[in-house]
């Protein structure tokens, strides 16, 4: 049975908020659209989280600023709804029901995470609502979803590149142990990486998980440390859980290298860890940030958050543009199948890092996911330095 929807004093128009400000004249009116986000912006992955918000707000910002976004004879000014779900599966489906119960919205972005995006998806099958969202879960993209979209690359489109690039450049190295948090997205991202890694000829000689609330982990480094791993992959900790993991490593004595495959954020490790203790962690980078256009966004983020920006805010602003970019391809912005249909044909897209592409129909049976550069990173002297490049296919 559909949820009841909240009536407001606006017209909802075939799903997307349309609220008309008239004044004295019509000739005046003004109609404005209404998104909204769904993130984790407090706790732990909240750096990443933010960047679901920030990256939204950016785009909004830019096409609000110059003129609104222009779809068949109407301009509309774009608002954003945001709501924090804490990393919290419950948390995000009472986010998605305040959305689009009492605000109507039938486009959102998020949520991020695998427990709150697998917990939401049938809410956005069964209502219709297109959602643009990130989870390493392969269930996100399972059974063929409607109104579901990846929008954020997971280790099952990076990660046999990346072990490719340790395994040509790392050779001296053998055996690996992988640290992971522990919930769906630590628990399909751990079994990822374990196969790359076997796959590629490293032998993986210790697997731990951990609670996302975790400070102390001398535990479960000693134990790692009775394996003799020369590497220790971080995967998708969150990153300043990763520095307090690395200091907490190098202070027991772990002289090897560190690996970070799994979600981005240098500046947040190199605070936790300490610059001389992060040097040479190798890490997935979501962007180049040296790119100018990596420095003007950071500069728009801290009007948002306070610094530092994680890259992930790269992929939400380009979702939010492919998503508006949609709509005005679709003619439409209330007729949702129109404007999903239309986010397929929107691709090739020149993103802020380069060109996007949907695929996965190899791994999830549907071209649901976003195909994005990927870029590898070093930590040197505190920053992180873009050591290679590999393009969308």
């Amino acid at each position: 049975m559909k949820r009841s929807r909240f009536k407001r004093f606006a017209a909802t128009i075939g799903g997307a908020i349309v609220a008309l400000s008239t004044g004295f004249s019509p000739a005046l009116a003004q109609e404005t659209l209404v998104i909204g986000t769904i993130s984790a912006l407090n706790g732990p992955g909240s750096e990443w989280g933010r960047g679901v918000d920030a990256g939204t707000r950016i785009a909004v910002t830019e096409i609000n600023d110059n003129g609104g976004l222009v779809v068949g004879d109407t301009t509309y000014m774009i608002e954003v709804k945001s709501y924090d779900d804490g990393y919290k599966p419950a948390e995000a489906v009472a986010a998605a029901t305040r959305l689009i119960e009492q605000d109507g919205v039938k486009f959102i972005i998020g949520p991020l995470g695998s427990a709150s995006a697998l917990a939401v998806k049938p809410i956005f099958e069964e209502e219709g609502v297109l959602a643009l969202m990130n989870s390493y879960s392969p269930q996100t993209l399972a059974n063929n979803p409607k109104y579901v979209y990846r929008v954020l690359p997971t280790s099952v489109e990076y990660v046999d590149q990346i072990v490719g690039w340790m395994k040509e450049n790392k050779s001296d190295l053998t055996n690996v142990a992988v640290v992971s948090p522990n919930d769906q997205t630590g628990w399909d991202s751990q079994k990822t990486l374990v196969e790359a890694y076997g796959e590629a000829g490293f032998e993986v000689v210790g697997k731990e998980l951990f609670e996302r609330s975790s400070v102390d982990f001398q535990s479960i480094i000693t134990r790692l440390l009775t394996t003799s791993p020369d590497i220790i992959e971080l995967d998708t900790t969150p990153s300043s859980t990763a520095g307090l993991i690395i200091r907490q490593a190098r202070e027991l004595g772990f002289e090897g290298l560190f690996v970070k495959i799994g979600g981005p954020g240098v500046p947040a490790i190199v605070e936790a860890a300490g610059k001389e203790f992060a040097e040479g962690t190798i890490v997935y980078a979501a962007a180049d940030t040296s790119s100018e256009k990596y420095k003007w966004m950071e500069e728009e983020y801290a009007k948002i958050y306070s610094p530092p920006m994680n890259a992930f805010n790269v992929f939400f602003y380009d979702a939010a543009h492919l998503l508006f970019a949609s709509m005005q391809k679709a003619g439409t912005i209330t007729d949702v199948d129109a404007v999903r249909d239309a986010l397929v044909e929107v691709t090739p897209f020149d993103g802020a890092q380069g060109t996007l592409v949907w695929g996965g129909m190899e791994d999830y049976g549907n071209n649901n996911q976003l195909i994005v550069p990927t870029f590898i990173g070093r930590i040197s002297d505190g920053k992180e330095e873009i050591i290679d490049r590999i393009d969308a296919k």
